[in-house]
């Protein structure tokens, strides 16, 4: 995928149980992928936590996974925002790395989810978003 600046993303998510799981796996090699402005609302109610990054330590909300030890691992950093001061910067090489965080959801709700993201480099490189 080739960089690009801050863009937005937008989906509709049909709750299928009570606690849902949201998981995103970056591959950056060898420049930077940056969120920024995670949303989850339901009802007007935000359901994710921390979405714009500004507190820390990560895993205060997230949890954070690099299964393989690739190198310039996610974190919290000032080098890319959207809003605010901070994002998730990440720059793993060679493998993924994964960031989650589950909400309570109900079942057959509709829940709209948000997010910025920006990629700082070319190929290779991957983003994927899993929910459910």
């Amino acid at each position: 995928m080739a960089p690009f600046s801050f863009t937005y993303y937008q989906y509709l998510y049909v709750a299928t149980s009570t606690n849902t799981t949201m998981m995103l796996a970056f591959r950056q090699d060898p420049n930077y992928w940056c969120l920024d402005d995670i949303s989850v609302e339901y009802n007007g109610m935000q359901m994710w936590q921390n979405g714009g990054f500004e507190t820390s330590p990560l895993t205060q909300y997230y949890t954070y996974c690099n299964p393989s030890g690739a190198s310039a691992s996610g974190t919290i950093s000032a080098s890319c925002s959207h809003s605010g001061s901070y994002s998730f910067y990440d720059g793993a090489v060679g493998f993924s790395d994964y960031l989650s965080q589950s909400f309570t959801t109900v079942i057959g709700a509709s829940y709209n989810i948000s997010f910025w993201l920006a990629n700082q480099g070319s190929t290779p490189n991957s983003a994927l978003v899993i929910i459910g």
